[in-house]
């Protein structure tokens, strides 16, 4: 009767054979894995959709652009034509100039609205304006054909969607008198996608970009000769998850606080200090010079864009529905490892005890695990992320302490299962919480894991049953 070759290698029954066994059943759990993170890929997805859609009818994220005057001129151009003839022309337009300084304070009342189990952070956000302008000083050094109506120029400011202004704004003088700010129609403003590496970022190209910034404007008093001046505003308006302020002035310093403590500061520049989350809110402030801006003092609108002003800005956002996906997702990136490690204790508990388990034993122990994934992901939409860790932990690791006393017919396997399983999950959590450090940790585990096992069963005879009884050499 012909053998089998491998059975001289590997013999029937061996701890070896059971090893590459529960290798490949190690790798045929990946493919639940696979599925739990497309689950959680698509309500993801589904939750940003949701969480948008909430925050559309509070006016989305807004942009504030503080006071910045613009002047109206006149200029004779000189251009010549393919047979040389000289043709004279007069460019109308507008030139924008930016505050000396400029300083906004704003104070967000956050609120929650929700859709289902979505949320989305809804805030009415009030915010105090101030700016001084040195109109005359500024423009020194414009080009002379450019003769300028100081007597038409306005303050203009811009938001993302007008729909969400709360109050009646004005504009205040030195002198206490107001003027009505307006909407405006003749000037369109787009803010380009933040790509700060492309230098066509703050020019308008030739065909007039379509409107996303809505603008409006109110008379600025200037005279023939125009002398400094300061202006202040207060304006009131709705929006939701994220809100920022424009770096309207040459010299801008910008002040956001609020009342919750999920929020995150964000935007072109980096603020002055780490923001700072108490009890009672957040608060957080920018100083943002001349030279940091990277914007001219005052620019024509015929050759800048104003509405890419918008992109360099100092911006807090608060932690949407989506967010919550992100610590599970990073639980399931581990999972295939964490699954590993119990059937590899599992493998060297029946190494050294004597004991049997059938390779369907751990399938169904495998598929626990995985089950603890889809448990984290549905409960984390209810409750948040760190409960649900905990909740799904909790039974999870009750049912494998219970299958393990049960399935070896003692308890004390199964409270060393219920305490190896108990050190295990809250490794698992440690690892989520480190986020920057999670691979360096999790590394250490997985190190650390197979040290131990080379050291547990440095001993066993893999190609017998059991451990070997001869002391190595």
């Amino acid at each position: 009767m012909a053998t089998n070759p491998i059975s001289g290698l590997i013999p029937r029954g061996s701890l070896g054979l059971k090893l590459l066994l529960v290798c490949l059943l190690v790798l045929a759990m990946g493919v639940p894995l696979l599925i739990v993170a497309g689950l959680v890929a698509e309500r993801q997805v589904n939750a940003t959709r949701v969480t948008a859609e909430i925050g559309a009818g509070a006016g989305g994220s807004q942009i504030v652009g503080g006071p910045m005057l613009l002047v109206p001129y006149q200029r004779a151009v000189e251009t010549t034509d393919t047979e040389g003839r000289v043709q004279r022309t007069t460019q109308r337009g507008s030139y924008v100039v930016f505050a000396d300084t400029g300083t906004a304070d704003t104070t967000l009342s956050v609120t929650d609205r929700r859709v289902g189990i979505y949320r989305a952070a809804i805030y009415t956000a009030q915010t105090e304006f101030d700016a001084s302008f040195r109109p005359a000083a500024t423009l020194q050094g414009v080009d002379e054909s450019y003769r300028f109506d100081w007597t038409r120029a306005r303050v203009v400011m811009f938001v993302s969607d007008s729909r969400s202004i709360r109050n009646a704004a004005e504009l205040r003088f030195a002198d206490g008198t107001t003027e009505t700010f307006e909407p405006v129609s003749d000037l369109s403003l787009a803010a380009p996608s933040p790509d700060y590496s492309r230098p066509e970022v703050f020019s308008t190209p030739s065909a007039p970009l379509p409107s996303n910034l809505v603008a409006f404007a109110a008379p600025a008093r200037l005279s023939a000769t125009p002398a400094d001046f300061a202006v202040e505003t207060r304006l009131e308006l709705t929006g939701a998850q994220r809100f920022s302020i424009a770096a309207f002035a040459q010299d801008t310093t910008a002040t956001i606080r609020g009342d919750r403590q999920d929020v995150r500061a964000e935007g072109f520049f980096q603020s002055n200090e780490a923001l700072q989350a108490t009890d009672e809110g957040f608060a957080v402030s920018w100083r943002v010079p001349f030279v940091a801006r990277g914007v001219e003092k005052a620019a024509d609108l015929n050759s800048f864009n104003l509405g890419a002003a918008s992109s360099r800005d100092m911006a807090v956002t608060f932690v949407a529905s989506d967010d919550i996906y992100t610590g599970v997702m990073r639980a399931v990136r581990y999972g295939i490892m964490f699954i590993g490690i119990v059937f590899l204790a599992t493998l060297i508990f029946e190494a050294v005890s004597g004991r049997k388990a059938h390779p369907a034993q751990y399938i169904l122990v495998g598929l626990a695990q995985c089950v603890f994934y889809l448990l984290l992901l549905s409960i984390t939409e209810i409750i948040g992320f760190t409960p649900a860790f905990f909740v799904a932990a909790a039974a999870t690791v009750g049912l494998l302490g219970y299958y393990a006393a049960t399935s070896f017919n003692s308890s004390a396997v199964g409270l060393r299962a219920l305490v190896g399983l108990s050190l295990l999950y809250l490794a698992m959590y440690v690892l989520m919480t480190l986020e920057d450090f999670a691979l360096l940790a999790g590394s250490v585990v997985a190190f650390a894991v197979i040290a131990a096992s080379m050291i547990a069963t440095r001993r066993i005879d893999w190609y017998g049953r059991g451990v070997s009884t001869t002391t190595g050499q």
